[in-house]
């Protein structure tokens, strides 16, 4: 299942293993007996994520880990960088090769729990009811951007079919603007799309009949994605993110688009939308 080469590396869903991880300190701080158990990747994404969300964006540190992390797929991205090696016999420094983690992304299967309630739209507002953060992420004081997102087209009900998160993208500062949120965005959906049975693995016959009447009981509302007739297709390749709306645009250049159904909210301070893209896959 690994994609992991020497400057990229994929965790797959690390589960209890994260359990003792402690969300009031930093991930370099985690208790010896913690630390020997999380992941080295787990510990490594976490790293970055402090550095840009709750460094540079002010996110409150016990709110970076959620209840996703344990269930979903994370990549760390590696800078190669040189390592210096202390004198020998000869007083001659030298250095060696060391792999430095800057960037990561997350991947959350489904099911996923209901969508956040769209915040009303405000025209020209430039920042309040709390934008900003530490990385200048914001509403942005574009008219034009608000009437494009209200004319976006509107993605069938996620009810409907399955779909996948990608989440918690984040690249340190001094590694910006050198492709590499791009490079993890598209390793992360090269491997979805060559493992769609992974993400959403075929449901045995009981869990069917019982998805089946759960399904005619709430008359096919229920949010996880998991009631209607396309489950049994499997994952088709729908990919959700929530972008900060500051890099609305960046997204798009990944091939997304703006969800104008889906509105806009709040997290952690920072205004988000909703934009969808579908993948081929390769079913085997």
């Amino acid at each position: 299942m690994s994609t992991s080469t020497e400057f990229i590396a994929l965790l797959p869903p690390p589960g209890p293993s994260i359990a003792t991880y402690d969300r009031s300190l930093p991930p370099t701080s985690q208790p010896p007996t913690s630390s020997s158990d999380i992941p080295r990747i787990f510990t490594e994404a976490m790293s970055i994520r402090e550095a840009v969300f709750v460094n540079e964006q002010c996110v409150p540190r016990e709110n970076e880990l959620d209840d996703d992390d344990a269930r979903s797929f994370h990549w760390v991205v590696y800078a190669s960088v040189s390592q210096s090696i202390p004198a020998g016999e000869g007083g001659r420094r030298s250095s060696e090769g060391g792999k430095l983690p800057v960037g990561t992304i997350r991947l959350v299967p489904p099911p996923h729990e209901a969508h956040p309630q769209p915040e009303p739209e405000h025209e020209g507002t430039g920042g309040g009811g709390g934008g900003g953060g530490g990385g200048g992420e914001g509403v942005p004081d574009d008219k034009h951007a608000v009437d494009q997102a209200k004319t976006a087209p509107t993605h069938p009900p996620a009810t409907q079919e399955p779909y996948i998160k990608l989440t918690r993208l984040a690249t340190l500062q001094a590694y910006r603007r050198l492709g590499l949120g791009r490079l993890l965005v598209n390793t992360a959906l090269g491997w979805a799309s060559t493992h769609p049975e992974i993400i959403l693995p075929p449901p045995d016959p009981t869990a069917r009949e019982a998805r089946n009447l759960a399904s005619s009981l709430s008359s096919g509302s229920v949010e996880d994605g998991v009631g209607g007739a396309m489950w049994e297709g499997g994952w088709n390749g729908l990919v959700l993110a929530h972008a900060q709306e500051g890099v609305q645009k960046w997204w798009e250049g990944q091939g997304f688009v703006r969800d104008g159904g889906l509105g806009r909210w709040v997290e952690e301070g920072i205004w988000h939308v909703g934009m969808w893209r579908r993948v081929d896959v390769k079913k085997i």
